[in-house]
C-alpha cells in the first residue's frame, strides 16, 4: 500500500500534536502516526494527571531553567511561548490557572482534558491519525526525505503483541520526528526515534535519566516508609563542593530519596554518579534558622520546664518517624530527662538536624524519569525552523532533542513550542 502526502509527523505527544496540527491549520496535508492506540499517552499522566502546561516566567528566566542547552530554544519561545500556548488552548476551550512558582495547570487538574482537547483540535484540522502504526525505516531520495515505511498493529493487540498487519509505505515532502525520548516507556517513548535520526546520520547524545530518584545507602532509614519532609533545604555535594541547593519537599521511597527536590538535582547527580564521582546529598530541616538561633532554640527547650524528656523535644523538632533516627544519631535514650542533657549531646544534635547527610550512589530508570536528558544533537538541527540541517524535509523536535529542564512546566513548553514551529515552518516554507 502506498499513498502520498506532504507532511508525516512520527509520534502524537505534545510536540506531534502542535506540529501536526498548526501545519494542517495552515492548509498541508498532514498524516500523524502514532504507534499507540490513544494519542498523547504521556500527556495524560504528566504533572501526577495534572499537566504542568508551561511557566509564566519571561523568557530570559525560562531558558535559565535549561542550563547551558535551553540557548536553543530561544527562536523557538520567540515565536510561541507561554502566552500563546495559554492564548490556544482558551480558544479551544481549555481554561488554565496559575499556581505557585508561575506553574500553569488545566483548570480542571485533569491533563486527560489536556490531551483530549489537543485530539480534538487536530482532526478539527483535518489531520488523518493512524494509530498503531510503528515506523521501522525513514525514506530518502537523494539525499532529502522521501517518506516513511512503517507496520501496523492489529486492532485489539497492544503495541509489541498481536499481530504486524504489511508493510506499509507513506511518501512525503517533509517527516518530522516527534517521537519522545525514554521516560515513560509504556506511554510509547522507547527510543525509536534516536534510532531512525541516527540511521540518516544525526549524532545522538547518550540519553539518560532525569527528573529521577537518587538511590542513597541508608535511605530510608530503619522505620521510615513513605515519609515526607516538606520546608527542607537540600544540598548537592560533588567531590567534596557544594553545587546546588533546593529548597521545598523531599520523601523517602524504598530505593531511597524522591520528591521535588530531589528531582530537580538528579539533572546534575546523574552524570556525575556515571562518572564515578563521590555524591552526598545533606538535608537541612531547619533551614529558617541558621546554627547559632537553632541552638538558642535548644538551649530554650531544654529549660523549658514544660519539656520533660529528650523525647518530648524531638517531638517538637521534627515528624514522629525521625525522632528514633535522631535518638540513635546523638545515642541519648529517648527517656534521658532534659535536665541530664549535656552540652555535646546537643551540638550533635544541632549538627544533625542542619546536616542529615547521605552519600548518592545510584539513579531510576527511565520507567521512574520525568524526562529523559541527552538526544538528538542540536548543533545538527536549525534552531529557527526545526528543521535537519544534514537531511532536508527532516523535522526534529520535543524531546527527541538534547535539551532539558528543571520542573515547573518547562519540559512541556519545550515541546508544544517546538512542535507549533515546525508545523508552522513546513507548512510555510521560506
Amino acid at each position: 500500500m502506498s499513498e502520498t502526502v506532504k507532511i508525516i509527523v512520527v509520534g502524537a505527544g505534545a510536540a506531534g500534536m502542535l506540529a501536526a496540527g498548526r501545519a494542517a491549520d495552515l492548509g498541508a496535508e498532514v498524516v500523524l502516526l502514532e504507534k499507540m492506540r490513544q494519542v498523547g499517552r504521556k500527556i495524560r499522566i504528566s504533572g501526577k494527571g495534572r499537566c504542568n502546561l508551561t511557566n509564566t516566567l519571561p523568557t530570559g528566566q525560562f531558558i535559565k531553567h535549561f542550563g547551558k542547552d535551553g540557548r536553543f530554544l530561544r527562536q523557538s519561545f520567540a515565536r510561541f511561548f507561554s502566552d500563546d500556548l495559554l492564548n490556544f488552548l482558551h480558544s479551544e476551550n481549555l481554561p488554565t490557572k496559575v499556581e505557585r512558582g508561575g506553574r500553569v495547570f488545566p483548570e480542571s487538574d485533569s491533563a486527560v482534558d489536556v490531551a483530549r482537547t489537543l485530539e480534538h483540535w487536530v482532526e478539527k484540522q483535518g489531520v488523518e491519525i493512524i494509530r498503531g502504526a510503528r515506523v521501522r525505516g525513514l525514506d530518502t531520495h537523494e539525499g532529502r526525505i522521501n517518506g516513511v515505511h512503517y507496520d501496523l498493529f492489529s486492532e485489539d493487540g497492544v503495541q509489541g503483541s498481536g499481530g504486524q498487519r504489511g508493510n506499509h509505505q507513506l511518501q512525503a515532502n517533509v517527516v518530522m520526528l516527534a517521537t519522545g525520548g525514554m521516560s515513560y516507556p509504556s506511554t510509547g517513548s522507547s527510543g525509536d526515534g534516536y534510532k531512525l535520526a541516527q540511521e540518516l546520520g544525526h549524532t545522538i547524545i547518550k540519553p539518560r535519566p532525569s527528573l529521577v530518584p537518587l538511590c542513597a545507602p541508608g535511605a530510608p532509614p530503619e522505620g521510615i516508609h513513605r515519609l515526607s519532609l516538606r520546608n527542607i533545604e537540600g544540598s548537592l555535594w560533588i567531590e567534596g563542593k557544594l553545587v546546588r541547593r533546593e529548597f521545598g519537599e523531599l520523601n523517602f521511597i524504598e530505593t531511597g530519596l524522591s520528591g521535588p527536590i530531589i528531582l530537580e538535582l538528579s539533572r546534575i547527580a546523574v552524570d556525575a554518579i556515571d562518572a564515578g564521582k563521590k555524591l552526598e546529598l545533606s538535608i537541612d530541616l531547619k533551614p529558617a534558622l541558621d546554627h547559632k538561633k537553632l541552638d538558642a532554640r535548644l538551649v530554650r527547650d531544654l529549660a523549658n520546664r514544660e519539656i520533660k524528656t529528650w523525647r518530648q523535644l524531638l517531638d517538637g523538632l521534627m515528624p514522629r518517624k525521625l525522632v528514633p533516627v535522631a535518638v540513635s544519631v546523638c545515642g541519648v535514650p529517648e527517656e534521658t530527662h532534659c535536665s541530664q542533657i549535656n552540652g555535646k549531646q546537643r551540638k550533635t544534635l544541632l549538627k544533625w538536624l542542619k546536616d542529615f547527610r547521605f552519600q548518592l550512589n545510584g539513579y531510576g530508570d527511565f520507567k521512574e524519569a520525568i524526562v529523559t536528558k541527552g538526544g538528538v544533537d542540536t548543533s545538527e538541527v536549525n534552531p529557527k525552523t526545526l528543521e535537519s540541517k544534514l537531511i532536508p524535509g527532516l523535522y526534529l523536535l520535543g524531546e527527541l532533542l538534547n535539551v532539558d529542564a528543571d520542573t515547573g512546566g518547562f519540559n512541556m513548553m519545550s515541546a508544544f513550542s517546538t512542535g507549533w514551529v515546525a508545523g508552522e515552518s513546513a507548512a510555510l516554507p521560506g
